[in-house]
């Protein structure tokens, strides 16, 4: 119990105002002495729960989390208060809706609401990476671009004609999507299919999104912003929810 408790104590020193600390300063937070930091700092190193900066005697809390968080998300509230909203949407626009989380890789659907198979041309898998969907980029334009850029793989592969492989072009692909309140995806993931997706927040902090998928051919340029406006709107209705508890 108090190697743990000593755990909690190094993890609770990391915050958004300091979140990166070198061994002198979280020894002196903690009032451990320097010995004692490096080996629970290097335990949870060891199991990706820290990183520490390659040129810096700094550390930082390791990426793992957010697969961990991903999982947490997925079983909890928005799952609950999206489902009604989704299906909502979906007699809406006629179109696919899906709900997702981000587990620290990929985007996981956690709900889903297809209209009849007449009007499903569509195949979705359960887990896609973030920057081709219009879910994941989404969820990646709420973060800040130096905590997108370390979540995304190192190359990013092509799936379709129109995925995006440059980060620069990335980047500014976010840029617009923070700007215009929505992300689009056009043929990224998918030949011949197109999504509009919005980030899920509570307490202005991202915990999903939802998206409407079809193809093209009922996505025309000019039925976007229509879809856009639903889209936000459902995903700002879940939010609330989520907070209204």
């Amino acid at each position: 119990m108090k190697s743990l408790q000593r755990v909690s104590q190094v993890l609770d020193c990391f915050t958004a105002h300091e979140p990166r600390l070198g061994l002198n300063a979280i020894a002196q937070k903690t009032g451990m002495a320097k010995g004692t930091v490096h080996r629970v700092l290097s335990g949870l190193r060891d199991i990706g729960l820290v990183v520490q900066d390659g040129n810096r005697d700094d550390y930082r809390l390791g990426l793992r989390f957010l697969s961990i968080g991903g999982v947490i998300l997925s079983d909890l509230d928005v799952l609950t208060h999206a489902r009604e909203p989704a299906a909502a949407l979906m007699h809406q626009t006629g179109e696919s809706v899906h709900v997702c989380v981000f587990d620290g890789l990929n985007v996981v659907s956690i709900d889903r609401h297809e209209m009849a198979d007449s009007r499903n041309e569509i195949v979705r898998l359960e887990r896609e990476p973030p920057y081709c969907t219009g879910t994941g980029k989404a969820i990646l334009a709420a973060l800040s671009d130096e905590t997108a850029s370390a979540l995304l793989p190192r190359d990013l592969k092509s799936f379709a004609h129109n995925t995006i492989t440059s980060r620069k072009a990335l980047f500014a692909e976010l840029a617009a999507t923070r700007a215009r309140g929505y992300a689009i995806d056009d043929e990224e993931r998918q030949m011949g299919i197109r999504c509009v997706g919005a980030a899920i927040r509570h307490h202005s902090r991202v915990v999903g999104a939802i998206s409407v998928t079809g193809p093209k051919q009922r996505f025309p340029t000019s039925r976007i912003p229509v879809l856009a406006d639903l889209v936000t709107a459902t995903a700002a209705r879940i939010g609330l929810s989520i907070e209204l508890g």
